[in-house]
């Protein structure tokens, strides 16, 4: 029992390096920090036929998770730098899914995201462009 309250500080050390060596987790990614708010308008790239998806955009993150929108899924960034941003996310019970947003403009960007939604496996590639407000 000893042992322990002797390695205790020893832990609390090691917890307080591992915190200040990690970035903060609502710090957003360089890349989306470039993007407007607003309402925005999704053009499936590999489907032109179809009409386009339009989603309200109160926070740039929400560019990350098309699939599996409004589902609260721990991130990973793997890559990140004021042009392009990927990221990898796991809903638990819901699937996974990997986004490369590539910032254009203020107001334009591409979306390359895969993953599994539902058991099933999708791929989209968007052109999304913002169109006005809320």
């Amino acid at each position: 029992m000893r042992d322990i309250f002797r390695s205790k500080p020893t832990l609390m050390g090691a917890a307080a390096i591992f915190l200040l060596a990690t970035p903060g987790i609502a710090q957003a990614p360089a890349a989306l920090a470039g993007l407007q708010t607003g309402a925005w308008e999704l053009r499936d790239v590999g489907r032109s036929a179809r009409s386009p998806e339009r989603i309200c955009v109160r926070n740039t993150a929400r560019l990350i998770q098309i699939h599996h929108a409004g589902l609260a899924c721990p991130r990973r960034v793997l890559s990140d730098d004021s042009r392009s941003v990927t990221i990898r996310y796991e809903c638990p019970g819901a699937g996974w899914g990997q986004t490369t947003v590539s910032v254009e403009t203020s107001r334009l960007a591409r979306i390359d995201t895969q993953g599994i939604e539902g058991g099933r496996p999708f791929h989209n590639v968007y052109e999304a462009r913002r169109t006005g407000e809320c």
